[in-house]
């Protein structure tokens, strides 16, 4: 089994998805290590900087952490009032009713991982696409032993990379591949239980409005909480 470090250094080495053009040919949006960008930490996700237990009760896997012009204006860190970070904050300790710190400061603390569908950032623009092809080899470079290290309980997908990545990891073939479909939803694979959410910026708000969103991890924090140990 890799240690955390050596999961890092994977990710810092990692140059799996840095082709510039498409299948056809044509220019495709560039993805950038954090290596390649300055400030890059030691971390094997970068949104991991806000929760990062390491042996966590809950790990949740969003789309993207930022793109490069972010991320360098940050400092490789997550800026304070990230609409995604403010909203997952009031869903976890308001809903959820599980203790976090507020973001963006890292709270040691608090049973939960933080992850991302790709640990590359995207050069264009922060709405971007993010490509199937990214997700399903971070999901298997990456993602599999990051969480085959951490073993946390439950496992939440959340928007439709993070739900696709999840889906890819724990073997939901037959699962809806939309995250709208299985939103509300939990599953239970080898003893882990597997979630998906609907993203909480505000895309993702419009697509499931906000009191479906609360009632979705008020679930969430009922089920971990009923869970041994």
């Amino acid at each position: 089994m890799p240690s955390y470090e050596d999961l890092v250094t994977a990710r810092k080495q990692c140059r799996a998805c840095m082709s510039t053009r498409s299948a056809c040919g044509q220019p495709r949006m560039r993805l950038l290590n954090g290596t390649e960008c300055g400030n890059d930490p030691d971390v094997v996700s970068h949104w991991s900087q806000w929760l990062g237990h390491r042996n966590p009760k809950l790990l949740i896997v969003g789309q993207d952490f930022s793109n490069v012009d972010y991320f360098r204006r940050h400092g490789g860190r997550d800026a304070p009032g990230n609409e995604t970070n403010e909203n997952l904050y009031r869903l976890l300790t308001q809903e959820a009713r599980i203790p976090v710190g507020r973001p963006p400061v890292s709270d040691p603390d608090a049973a939960v991982y933080l992850t991302n569908s790709i640990l590359c950032l995207k050069e264009g623009e922060m709405k971007a696409p993010v490509y199937d092809r990214w997700i399903n080899t971070c999901s298997d470079k990456h993602l599999a032993p990051l969480v085959g290290l951490l073993r946390p309980r439950a496992v939440v997908g959340m928007g439709s990379g993070g739900w696709r990545a999840v889906r890819r990891l724990f073997g939901l073939k037959r699962e809806p591949p939309g995250v709208l479909a299985a939103a509300g939803r939990m599953w239970e694979v080898s003893g882990t239980l597997v979630f998906a959410v609907g993203h909480c910026g505000g895309l993702g708000l419009r697509n499931r409005p906000r009191e479906q969103q609360a009632a979705d991890w008020r679930r969430i924090g009922e089920a971990i909480a009923s869970l041994p140990g």
